[in-house]
């Protein structure tokens, strides 16, 4: 009995440390370069939720400007995978105008087996509503 609690009680630990490494994604800055959507805020930000699922993310927050959501880690044979934390910044340019900003934050936990996501995101919002600018 007490080995069956005590090996929930590791896998529980475990969990909670793999959780806390997850890297927070940061906005990145004005000269960074964004892409601009010809659709209104709403219909992007459902792109982005969709692109984020697409590409394996669990979404955690959806707000009209904002999306974040992180891959599963995943144990490999050397370097674990996953773990990545990707953000979707939006940003209204008029009623049928949106910026988009993209950014993958890798944790420290397996960082050598992560990889930057913005790319597959864009791409995937891409399919989803049509080309940026």
């Amino acid at each position: 009995m007490m080995k069956k609690v005590s090996g929930k009680f590791v896998t529980a630990v475990c969990m909670l440390v793999l959780a806390g490494c997850s890297a927070t994604p940061t906005k990145p800055g004005d000269a960074a370069p964004g892409i601009v959507y010809n659709k209104p805020e709403t219909t992007v930000q459902k792109a982005a939720v969709d692109a984020l699922v697409a590409n394996g993310f669990v979404v955690s927050k959806s707000d009209a400007e904002y999306v974040e959501g992180a891959r599963p880690h995943k144990v490999g044979l050397v370097v674990g995978s996953g773990g990545e934390s990707a953000g979707v910044w939006l940003s209204s340019l008029g009623s049928d105008k949106t910026a988009v900003k993209v950014s993958t934050a890798k944790s420290l936990a397996g960082i050598a087996g992560q990889k930057n996501w913005d790319k597959e995101i864009i791409a995937e919002m891409d399919k989803s509503i049509g080309s940026h600018q």
